[in-house]
Parts: C-alpha cells; sequence; structure tokens
C-alpha cells in the first residue's frame, strides 16, 4: 500500500507481510496491572516478558476461519459476535478491496471490534505506560509488529527519541498512539528516525512544521487518521514524505492538494478510504502506477471529466465508489482503463452504465453487493473479461441464468451452497463459473452440476465428500477438479474410479493402500499431487493406473513404488521428487534418470551406504546437468564415480566429508582428489 515504485502489492499477503505485520506476529499483551509504574525497572521489565511470552501463545489473525472461531469462542467471545465480527470484515473498505482479519483490526475504529484484538498474538498494548522510554523501547526492540500506547496523550521529544530503534530487527513492526491528538514538531523531528511504522489513528491537528518533520521519516511508513482536511502549507509538506512505503491518510475527506496526490500516486497503493470528490486536476494527479492500485471507495460521484483522468496507460486496480450515480458517458471512458475496475459499493452501476463498460479487457469487481439484478447482468453479458461478485450469497434461478448467460468468466466466492434448481442454470457455464467457497452440496445438487457441464467441472471448496455425491459427480463427462477434497473413504473412491476423465484430487495428503487399489481402475488421468510420501503398497497400487499419473508432490518414496513407477509406460508427472532429501535406492535413482533430463538436488546432503556408488553410477547418466549443491557427506566410491561425470557440479571439496564404508572394496585404493 505505501511501497514508493513499482513493486506490485495487488495481493493480500505481500502487503500483509510489509505493512500490517503478517509475518513473525506483533505482539499483543494483556493490560499490564495498576500500579505497575510503581514497581522497579526490573520487575517492570520482567512483567512486560512473561505478558509477552503469554500472549505469543494465542492464535493469530492469519490462521483459518474456523481456528480463529474456536480461538474466539474460546476466550468467551458470544458467537452472534463472532458472526457479526466476520461480517464487519467482508463489508469493510479495505487496501485491495481484501477482507482480511488482520487488515480488518489494523484500521477499525470501532471499540467492539479493537476489544477482539487482545485475543491475536499480532497486537501488542501497553496501556499502562504514560511515556515511552529508552527502557521500555529497548524490550519492544525485536518485536515484529503493533505495540499500541493508548495510554500516551502527549508525546514529547524525549519519548519520541526512545523509539528510534524500535523496528531495527524486524520488517513490518508498527507503533501505534491513539491518544495523541497533536504531535509537536520537535516530537516529529525526534522520530524520523525510527525505522518502524508510526500510526496516529486520532489526530485532530497536523501544523506545516510537525508535517515537515514527519516528512522527514524514513522508516516504514505513516499512518495520519482523524484528519479531515489538510491545509496547504501541511499537505505541501506531506508531500515530501520519505518514508519507504509511503503515508496513508484514511479520514481525509478533502483532498485539494495536487503535490500531495502527485506524491501519493507514487505509492503502490494509493488509498484514500473517505474522499468523497474529486477534481480533474486532482485526479489526473493521482492517477496510479503501472502495477498499482487507486482506491477511492467512498467517491459519490465519477464525472466524465473525473474518469477521463483517473483512466492511464499503465496497469492497475483502479477502485471507484459511485457506482449507482455512474452515467453512461463515465462508464465507456472507464472501459479503456488498462487494469480491473473494482466497485466496492453496496449497489450495483445501471444496465445503462453496465452496457457501456462490455468493452472493458480485463476484471469488473463488486465486492459488497447482495445480489446483481438480472436485467444488469444481461446488460453486461457481452463482458469477456472475469466479473468477481464477492457479496451474493444466495443466487435465485433467475439471477442464475441471467449468469449463464455472460461471455466471460464469473467468480462467486461467497456462494456456500446451491440448489439443484440452481445449479442445473448454471451447469451449461461450469467451465467458467467459480464458486471457490461452495463447502457442500447434495447428490441432487451434484446430478446437475454434471449433468450439464461442458469440458470440465471444478468444486473447489468441498473438502470431504459423501459417496453419494461422488458417484453423482463421477457421470460428469470431462475433467472433474476437488483439489480441496483431503481425504477418501473406499467406497467414495470406488464411485470416483467410476468416472472417466481427468479426476483431480490434488490435496489428498494420505494414500492408503486400500484406496490407491480402487482409484487405480479410474482411467482418463489422475492428479494426486497432494502426496508427499509413497508406500510401497500404495505405490505399486497406483502406478497400475491408466493415463496421466500425477505425483507432483511426492518427495519420499519407498524402493518398491519406485521400482513400480519405473516400470510404468503411461505418463507420470513427479516434479517434487527433485527436492527429496535422501536417494534411499537404486530404484529411486533409475526414476530419476528415467523423468527428469536435469539432475539438481538441493537438498541431498549424504550420498553415502553400501549401495550409493551403485546409486551414483545411476545418476551419471542423467541427460542433462548433475549437481549436488548442498552435498556434505560421500562415500569415496560414490565420490570417484561423480567425479568422472563431465560437468558434474559439487561444493567446494574441502567442504564435503568422505565417509569410507566398513569393508567395502575401493576404500583403501581411493586417493582423495583433495591431497
Amino acid at each position: 500500500m505505501f511501497t514508493v515504485g513499482s513493486r506490485p502489492l495487488l495481493h493480500s499477503m505481500p502487503w500483509r507481510r510489509a505493512f500490517l505485520v503478517a509475518t513473525i506476529g506483533v505482539i499483543s499483551i494483556a493490560t499490564i496491572p495498576v500500579g505497575w509504574a510503581a514497581e522497579s525497572p526490573q520487575a517492570r521489565a520482567a512483567a512486560i516478558r512473561e505478558r509477552v511470552a503469554l500472549q505469543l501463545e494465542k492464535p493469530s489473525v492469519h490462521d483459518e476461519p474456523e481456528a480463529i472461531d474456536h480461538a474466539l469462542a474460546d476466550a468467551g467471545v458470544a458467537e452472534d459476535t463472532i458472526v457479526a465480527f466476520h461480517h464487519a470484515v467482508t463489508q469493510a473498505n479495505l487496501p485491495s478491496m481484501t477482507g482480511t482479519v488482520d487488515a480488518f483490526l489494523f484500521f477499525t475504529r470501532d471499540p467492539q471490534w479493537l476489544a477482539l484484538r487482545q485475543h491475536f498474538c499480532e497486537f501488542l498494548e501497553l496501556p499502562d505506560v504514560l511515556e515511552p522510554n529508552a527502557a521500555t523501547m529497548r524490550l519492544l526492540a525485536d518485536y515484529d509488529g503493533v505495540a499500541t500506547f493508548p495510554s500516551v496523550t502527549e508525546l514529547s521529544p524525549k519519548a519520541a527519541a526512545a523509539c528510534r530503534h524500535f523496528g531495527e530487527t524486524s520488517w513490518g513492526a508498527a507503533l501505534e498512539f491513539p491518544g495523541v491528538s497533536e504531535i509537536t514538531p520537535e516530537a516529529a523531528r525526534a522520530l524520523a528516525p525510527c525505522p518502524a511504522l508510526l500510526v496516529f489513528p486520532n489526530l485532530q491537528r497536523l501544523s506545516a512544521e510537525t508535517a515537515s518533520g514527519l516528512a522527514q521519516h524514513e522508516g516504514v511508513g505513516l499512518v495520519l487518521g482523524g484528519l479531515t482536511s489538510l491545509d496547504a502549507d501541511a499537505a505541501a509538506a506531506l508531500s515530501k514524505v520519505k518514508s519507504e512505503r509511503g503515508f496513508l491518510l484514511p479520514d481525509l475527506v478533502t483532498l485539494d492538494s495536487v503535490p500531495l496526490a502527485n506524491r501519493l500516486a507514487l505509492q503502490d497503493h494509493a488509498f484514500l478510504p473517505a474522499v468523497k470528490r474529486l477534481s480533474p486536476e486532482i485526479a489526473k494527479a493521482l492517477r496510479g502506477n503501472d502495477g498499482g492500485e487507486l482506491a477511492l471507495p467512498s467517491l459519490e460521484e465519477i464525472p466524465p471529466d473525473v474518469a477521463k483522468e483517473l483512466v492511464g496507460a499503465g496497469y492497475y486496480w483502479l477502485a471507484l465508489g459511485g457506482a449507482p450515480t455512474l452515467s453512461p458517458e463515465a462508464a465507456a471512458i472507464l472501459a479503456e482503463h488498462h487494469g480491473q475496475l473494482v466497485f466496492p459499493g453496496p449497489e450495483p452501476f445501471s444496465a445503462a452504465a453496465a452496457a457501456k463498460l462490455v468493452g472493458h479487457p480485463h476484471a469488473i469487481v463488486l465486492p459488497h453487493i447482495a445480489a446483481l439484478p438480472a436485467h444488469v447482468a444481461r446488460a453486461l453479458a457481452p463482458h469477456e473479461g472475469p466479473l468477481v461478485l464477492g457479496g451474493v450469497t444466495h443466487l435465485t434461478v433467475d439471477d442464475a441464468a441471467a449468469l449463464a448467460e455472460y461471455k466471460g468468466a464469473v467468480v462467486l466466492p461467497a456462494i456456500e451452497r446451491l440448489t439443484p434448481e440452481v445449479a442445473a442454470a448454471l451447469a451449461p457455464r461450469m467451465e467458467t463459473i467459480g464458486l471457490p467457497g461452495l463447502m457442500w452440496i447434495d447428490a441432487e445438487t451434484a446430478a446437475a452440476l454434471a449433468a450439464h457441464g461442458r469440458d470440465a467441472l471444478a468444486v473447489p471448496g468441498i473438502t470431504s465428500l459423501p459417496p453419494d455425491v461422488a458417484k453423482a459427480l463421477a457421470a460428469f463427462k470431462g475433467s472433474l477438479s476437488l483439489p480441496s477434497v483431503t481425504s477418501l473413504s473406499v467406497d467414495t473412491a470406488r464411485a470416483l474410479a467410476s468416472h472417466r476423465g481427468m479426476l483431480g484430487l490434488g490435496s489428498l495428503d494420505d494414500l492408503d493402500p486400500v484406496v490407491a487399489t480402487v482409484l487405480a481402475q479410474h482411467a482418463g488421468g489422475l492428479d494426486l499431487s497432494g502426496v508427499s510420501k509413497l508406500s510401497a503398497e500404495s505405490g505399486k497400487a497406483i502406478a497400475a493406473t491408466p493415463g496421466l499419473l500425477e505425483l507432483q508432490g511426492v518427495s519420499e518414496i519407498h524402493p518398491e513404488a519406485a521400482r513400480a513407477l519405473v516400470a510404468r509406460t503411461d505418463p507420470l508427472e513427479l516434479n517434487q521428487l527433485m527436492n527429496t532429501a535422501q536417494i534411499d535406492s537404486l530404484a529411486e535413482a533409475e526414476l530419476l534418470v528415467k523423468h527428469f533430463d536435469d539432475l539438481t538436488f538441493q537438498l541431498v546432503t549424504s550420498l553415502t551406504g553400501p549401495e550409493s556408488a551403485d546409486i551414483a553410477r545411476i545418476l551419471v547418466r542423467a541427460r542433462g546437468k548433475l549437481e549436488f549443491s548442498s552435498l556434505e557427506r560421500i562415500s569415496p566410491r560414490a565420490l570417484e564415480v561423480l567425479l568422472g561425470r563431465p560437468g558434474i557440479k559439487l561444493p567446494t571439496l574441502a567442504e564435503v566429508k568422505i565417509v569410507p564404508e566398513a569393508g567395502q572394496l575401493g576404500n583403501d585404493d581411493f586417493v582423495d582428489p583433495r591431497r
């Protein structure tokens, strides 16, 4: 969001890592006991360390939703509050328009949701620290996250200077001062050396001199909340901010400074969630950079002259409020934009505007609308780019029929269930209808999808599959993808084995031998890329599968399984086998040589044992490169074989330990090439 330059930070994870502390985690500390200030420095330090340790045991905001729900419930949060919390997350306007728990808790001002921070290990709160000092900040120096000081109401230059080393050893550390309403110029200048993100959610005033001091900050970035407007001198001073990832003005309603808009446009993510109106001059200055995002979710209208200036030559996301009032003239201009168009409001554009947007070559995203009226959907149907309807949780048959007419792909991430009638309406377009949130279907719905599909049918959200549902899906004549199914019963496997066509089970992580024997009867191709370890029984069984067999995730394989796969004549994919940590058998070596032109082993640290030389003799037959970048131990005979191979790449021999093998010929007469 705040990166200056062209590095694309459009997806949530990189942005969170850089700005919302999604990596190691921010520390969340429960309230320090009253009377803390009266304790000795040693006692205060011990209290902080202890509470940090306790808080670190709490869950992360980056856990799966189910884990977050369980954690909140275990902490005593009411079920209806948890439901309301997730709803608030999905409805919030956030950078990159991504409804994520971490971003939401970072930006929210609602006391109800702020109170939930204490349940996660990403937020450190020190309510009894009235003024940061060097000793306290030294204790926090290694925190990779947001440390909040809610009781600090005035930040003295001395306290600001104490923050100068916070964040030096972490990438996303932040200091938050929600109680500070005004920063003195002296304190602003003292903050400049701090490498962390500096967050002031509730500023009431910002003088030009203070803005000039903050502009010298060269750390991660600045968040200056509470300011609905800026005078010209303060805005001009902020336009010179040096922070690595720029700055955010989350409450700015009026933006009338061209220099400030120009500076915001340099950031990968220019997020102005409260700005309601733009002049053409400001719109031109804000125009996004290639690979970035310009988000103005609260715009009330988009006049044609403003739309013309917002559309640039580069590819960047453009997120704009004002969809209900979007005129056909402005829509026709926005259709020329070279990047994703996001309309984050709760209401869609009109059918007349939709008819003008059909020429847009990229995605159109409506993340928060509950329903897209059928007449609007039909007006938009000729659009060839993707259509993402993030807030639609329910479809009528008429809605589904209208979406089935859409020429491009349609993504419905919030749909969790389908009726058989809606499934039948969508099914003719299921190869381009995305339902990533579909968690459950019954046999009748599965049959409706299978009966009307074309070349491919994907049901990506289902994690478990009853036999009757599997049997209905298996009737589909084409590629069937069930990428989230993690386990199969024998009966379910038997039902799926009757399917004819490519069958994708990419998350099946444990291949039971009986299930493998049943699945081997499937014809048309089988994707089992989630399997990482292949036993003898499972390997021998699954090797008999006719057609393409994808075992992309296998990195550990039993010799008998390897031998069965070597004998296989049908196509086989084994990409991760190159990441094996140990080549255990002659059969595995044969398998590697058969299926890879280049053999580049990055994890193999040892080539020793009775068969090591024979394994080496097989590996040197590689058609392309042969490389052991991490080799630490090798038998003398194996080394001799490898050194005889032209172009072999090994670590410096001084770094490799030669391990003699007792009783093996070749040890006594081996000449160490290092001597």
